[in-house]
């Protein structure tokens, strides 16, 4: 048999042509890539002469995707292994059965032909080979082998085996150029018309002569049977061999040529991207498409539902960047309330893109991000780890973006980024922030003149606002045990008619407990006001906001047993009481000791009459027995007096 002919003598246009006429895309999608990688892996292990390697841990199959398919992967791969086992003679069967083989595979794209026509390879010749690799420990594997009249010794059929892995490895290199090529973003860069026309003709006619080398190759099974026909095994190897050097001088030049475009496409879509604000769109699609279509037309998904590109537009998107693993999980969960339990929502998306801490994502990296990404309800890209590196390097160096931190950039209806980090703005305002523009950040700070409780708390506290007109005492300290007495003192009060609400902001670790929760998120609320006001605030002129929150963020912990901020939860400028240490405490224990004598007080009131000095002389007041169930109060110290009942 003579499956050979010099590459050179073709003519190659011919070819080309027939192939093209057979060649019907009809938008069906397979991850090439990994299929091509687990291929790589099934025949570099089965054809390795040391048996003892050892065996592969995982079975990455299962998670090769394909989109708009009408049969399975496992099918189609079954479909055309049965055509190429067919006996062929001579070199026109061959290349009868090769325009067979692409007439099967009209529907698909030409990196998808290789791949397919390749695991077909790796399934025949890895059911043939494994057993034999395995003989030697497996006596299970031995019997298969025998059974299959498979030759347990290698050394026969050794310089077949040799020839049949340089192919292999060869074929592999070629279809990782043609995989290359298909995935390159041509919509997004436009490239010189010969040099792209020249390297497609090259695809295809590399394309053709994979499937053939391949189907080639499984011709040859009767002599791998027969090794002890010493005479037509080395006929075998030495036509195996001239494919196999005729296929890697094919691939110098293609791979030249393929590198050539990408080098370009890149230069061209990085300069693109520093243009997106320089440049007018009439909506956001053609910018999500440079950022998010350039390898493979990435999916993005919400849950497991694939969401299109098409289906944001004139939606204001958030751009969530960080590393895979996001956020520590609270702060992460109240970013996505704070948008979406906003009535603006319905005009705004959040779309994560995650970016590894190195170029390559590690397995942890992946199954974590597919962990969060099919819990969480915003929008994500499907595939991350196959985003173009020009992309990602822009993000790293042209966007405000460091490696392990998170940042959310605005992007508008029009494609323009307005925003580079809003972050700060989502956690402070959430929803209320839309459109989340620099404009609306200053728009919304004059209405929040002081460090409001409800500025504090809102969004945050689960019953905050069912709380109005209600008092709230926040406290915070390291001193656990002043804690518990702030506590223990508070239920006294509250025991005698004090009606207030006592939030512990201690901790600032995490725990499993809602108060933990709670504490965290007003810490991470705290550092976002504070890093929002800083980019604002003039030296000229002080901000009582950007004071008041620094100095709780900043609080002498050593010097002060704690603090206490005393506040009304009705309204943002209500008037509130901050406290420090030992001062809170002595006046609590003043409020208890005149027990009764205070009661219709309220907690802020009677914690400011506290703080003053009660008068050295004894008076008296004479107030109308129906009034007598009212608190009064001296007019010098303002503490309430105690009653007595007089009659006259």
């Amino acid at each position: 048999m003579n499956s050979t002919r010099s590459i050179s003598s073709l003519n190659e246009d011919i070819i080309v042509e027939q192939i093209l006429r057979t060649h019907d895309p009809d938008g069906r999608w397979i991850d090439s890539k990994t299929l091509l990688q687990e291929v790589e892996a099934i025949l570099s292990f089965v054809l390795e002469t040391d048996v003892s390697k050892p065996l592969p841990t995982e079975n990455c199959m299962t998670n090769i995707e394909v989109f708009d398919s009408k049969e399975t992967l496992p099918y189609a791969i079954s479909r055309i292994s049965v055509q190429m086992l067919c006996p062929c003679t001579g070199e026109n069967e061959i290349h009868t059965r090769t325009m067979f083989l692409f007439d099967l595979l009209k529907e698909y794209r030409w990196d998808a032909k290789a791949v397919l026509v390749l695991g077909a390879l790796a399934a025949t010749y890895g059911g043939l080979l494994l057993p034999i690799h395995l003989g030697s420990n497996d006596p299970v594997a031995a019997s298969i082998a025998t059974l299959n009249q498979l030759p347990m010794e290698r050394t026969k059929f050794r310089p077949w085996l040799n020839s049949l892995s340089l192919l292999i490895k060869v074929l592999v290199d070629v279809t990782k150029c043609i995989t290359e090529f298909e995935r390159l973003p041509f919509k997004q860069a436009k490239l010189d018309s010969n040099l792209v026309g020249e390297t497609m003709s090259k695809i295809r006619l590399a394309t053709y002569w994979v499937v053939k080398s391949a189907l080639a190759c499984l011709q040859q099974i009767p002599y791998f049977k027969q090794p002890q026909q010493a005479t037509e095994s080395r006929s075998a190897a030495g036509e195996i061999s001239s494919l196999g050097y005729q296929l890697r001088s094919m691939h110098t030049g293609l791979s030249k040529q393929v590198e050539e475009c990408s080098t370009q496409i890149e230069e061209k879509i990085y300069q693109r991207l520093r243009n997106i604000n320089t440049e007018t769109h009439q909506d956001n699609q053609e910018v999500l498409q440079l950022l998010f279509s350039l390898q493979d037309d990435l999916r993005l998904q919400q849950y497991s539902r694939q969401v299109a590109i098409t289906d944001l537009k004139e939606k204001v998107i958030l751009l969530l960047l960080s590393k895979p693993e996001l956020l520590p999980t609270e702060p992460f969960h109240f970013l996505l309330q704070q948008l979406y339990d906003h009535p603006s929502n319905t005009n705004t998306e959040i779309l994560w893109i995650p970016i590894p801490t190195s170029q390559k994502w590690t397995e942890e990296e992946k199954q974590t991000f597919n962990f969060s990404s099919n819990s969480l309800p915003c929008i994500s890209v499907k595939r991350p780890w196959l985003m173009s590196s020009t992309v990602l390097n822009f993000l790293r160096t042209e966007w405000p973006y460091r490696d392990g931190e998170t940042m959310v950039a605005v992007m508008d209806t029009n494609g323009k980024v307005v925003n580079m980090n809003a972050m700060d703005m989502v956690l402070i305002w959430g929803g209320k922030a839309y459109p989340f523009t620099a404009s609306k950040e200053d728009e919304l700070w004059e209405e929040d003149h002081t460090l409001s409780l409800q500025l504090m708390l809102d969004g945050i506290h689960p019953e905050f606002n069912t709380w109005q007109g209600r008092e709230i005492c926040l406290l915070g300290s390291d001193d656990s045990n002043w804690v518990d007495e702030i506590k223990s003192l508070a239920r006294k009060l509250q025991n005698l008619g004090f009606e207030f609400e006592l939030i512990d902001l201690s901790k600032r670790t995490v725990d499993s407990t809602e108060e933990s929760s709670i504490q965290e998120l007003f810490w991470l609320r705290l550092e976002s006001v504070k890093r929002s006001k800083l980019k604002r605030i003039e030296s000229s002129n002080p901000d009582r906001v950007f004071e008041e929150v620094t100095e709780l963020l900043e609080f002498d912990y050593g010097e002060h047993k704690g603090w206490a901020v005393i506040g009304n939860g009705s309204t943002a400028e209500k008037e509130k009481e901050k406290i420090v240490g030992k001062k809170l405490t002595e006046r609590m224990r003043r409020i208890v000791r005149w027990g009764e004598h205070a009661a219709g007080m309220s907690f802020a009131e009677a914690i400011r009459i506290a703080e003053e000095e009660p008068c050295e002389e004894s008076h008296t007041v004479v107030v109308p027995f129906e009034e007598g169930s009212r608190v009064v109060t001296c007019e010098k110290c303002r503490r309430p007096m105690k009653k007595f009942v007089a009659y006259q």
